[in-house]
């Protein structure tokens, strides 16, 4: 222990600068593929009764599946396989990290958008419509206020996600605490390995942590407190 914290005490400038980065990165990839998947589930999201009476109706579900088959195989490519994949394209940095990362990002709250939109009482909305409201002031003052806590929470997930596959992107030089990582078990054994390896995952916990106490926060000031879930 007392190798540890002369290490963090030595470095703690550069840990907390990595710290800081780490969370940047991913904020910006998750807020991009958060703003993508949740604009696509509106446009796929009808909110027509079962079942779709229109040909764009038709239309959204077929895109609607087809996107959450097309995100959810993408989620299992492994990471390390997408960067390199990627790498040739963009080359190495911050533009291949969050290329990757928003890609990860899309299924889990594109998922939860659809499934939130797609869950509110079709009374309501059929009581909507006959009060004349048109499709898309349905869409935004029912199904994404009563949706919303359902989207918030998949956003959530998918930061926690992002910030674990962030560690990966030192493989291309990104940016983030996957420098400690990569450092340290590359040079395991040596002098100060095992304090990197540790500051790394004991810092993107903190980082996890940040993270979840802004949800808290997000969530008490957005969602009423009948319909948090």
């Amino acid at each position: 222990m007392n190798e540890y914290f002369s290490y963090l005490s030595q470095n703690l400038q550069q840990v907390l600068f990595l710290t800081q980065a780490h969370f940047l990165v991913v904020l910006i990839a998750v807020t991009i593929g958060s703003a993508i998947s949740i604009v696509l589930g509106m446009i796929v999201s009808s909110g027509e009764p079962d079942p779709p009476r229109y040909s764009f109706d038709w239309f959204a579900v077929g895109i609607r599946e087809g996107s959450l088959l097309i995100t959810a195989a993408a989620l299992t490519v492994p990471s390390l396989a997408l960067f390199v994949l990627i790498l040739p394209l963009t080359g190495f940095g911050l533009t291949t990290t969050v290329i990757v990362l928003t890609v990860y990002s899309l299924y889990t709250v594109l998922r939860n958008t659809v499934a939130g939109l797609t869950s509110v009482d079709r009374a309501v909305l059929e009581s909507a419509r006959g009060l004349g409201y048109s499709r898309m002031r349905r869409l935004l003052t029912i199904q994404l206020p009563l949706a919303w806590p359902i989207i918030l929470n998949g956003i959530r997930v998918t930061t926690l996600i992002t910030i674990a596959i962030t560690t990966v992107a030192a493989l291309v030089q990104g940016p983030g605490l996957g420098t400690l990582v990569l450092s340290g078990l590359s040079r395991i054994g040596s002098a100060n390995s095992f304090p990197q390896v540790i500051t790394g995952t004991v810092f993107c916990l903190l980082v996890a942590a940040a993270f979840e106490i802004f949800f808290a926060i997000v969530q008490r000031l957005t969602i009423p407190r009948g319909i948090r879930v």
